[in-house]
């Protein structure tokens, strides 16, 4: 410490030097009190502050990882249910062409129907089956999506000339997407 005469500024002994310098603030003007915390400031950081500092950046980060994860896997459901929902649409207008397109609808069961052309040639067939990966709406034999189809349902309706289509498709996570649609035929042609 300085030492000078009585009363100037550092000449008091047996101080702390935090004291010192919080005594040596409260005698400055008041415009200069971020001169004190620039003083403080050289000191440094403790251990214990260091450790403080780390864990409160540790929660800060784990709970900011947790909102993403959580936001993540309601994205990729989001997608899933976008994604049946098209497929959804998709198989309902391929079997509503293929009916309006048809010369000849057969219903041939409560989940299968099959349409013919001008010529009575068989078009396509469409029915609802199970196989190993679980149950699916397939075309001509054909899976015509990878997706679980839970209902699919077959219509006649009063007038003979046009059908209910019923389709429920169904995502991993349980979320079932359906559409009903009823068609008819242009050439007013059918058999049930």
């Amino acid at each position: 410490m300085k030492t000078g005469p009585p009363g100037a500024r550092g000449a008091r002994r047996g101080r702390e030097p935090f004291a010192e310098l919080l005594h040596d603030h409260l005698e400055e003007p008041a415009l200069d009190r971020g001169n004190l915390m620039m003083k403080l400031r050289q000191r440094g950081i403790t251990l214990i502050e260091l450790m403080v500092a780390i864990m409160a950046s540790g929660i800060v980060l784990f709970a900011l990882s947790n909102v993403i994860i959580v936001n993540q896997r309601a994205l990729q459901r989001s997608r899933e249910r976008v994604s049946v929902q098209s497929y959804t649409m998709v198989l309902m207008s391929r079997m509503a062409r293929a009916v309006r397109d048809a010369n000849r609808l057969e219903v041939t069961g409560a989940n299968a129907f099959r349409v013919r052309d001008l010529n009575g040639a068989l078009t396509a067939t469409f029915q609802l089956t199970g196989t190993a990966a679980g149950p699916r709406l397939q075309m001509d034999g054909v899976d015509m999506a990878e997706v679980d189809c839970t209902r699919f349902a077959v219509t006649t309706n009063a007038d003979t000339t046009s059908v209910t289509l019923d389709l429920e498709l169904t995502t991993d996570d349980g979320v079932a997407i359906s559409e009903l649609n009823t068609v008819s035929l242009r050439n007013r042609t059918s058999e049930y």
